[in-house]
C-alpha cells in the first residue's frame, strides 16, 4: 500500500520508455484528468520517483527530435 493521494481511478503504467539521457520515463493513465509522466534513473525506487524525481501533466512534455 502506498501512502500517496494517487486518485481510485488510476491506471496501471502505460507507458515506459527510455530517454537519450539514460533516464526512464513512465506515463499513468486517470480517467477525467490529466495523465501524468515521470522521469527518472533505471535504479530509483518507488518512493525516490515519488520524492525525488520530476512528475507533470504528460502533454508538458515535448519529444527532443520535434523540438530540434
Amino acid at each position: 500500500m502506498s501512502n500517496t493521494s494517487q486518485p481510485d481511478d488510476a491506471a496501471p503504467d502505460v507507458e515506459e520508455s527510455t530517454a537519450d539521457a539514460g533516464l526512464r520515463s513512465v506515463v499513468v493513465t486517470y480517467e477525467g484528468a490529466a495523465d501524468r509522466r515521470t522521469l527518472y534513473p533505471p535504479g530509483a525506487s518507488e518512493v525516490e520517483r515519488l520524492t525525488h524525481w520530476l512528475t507533470a501533466d504528460a502533454d508538458a512534455f515535448e519529444h527532443l527530435d520535434e523540438m530540434r
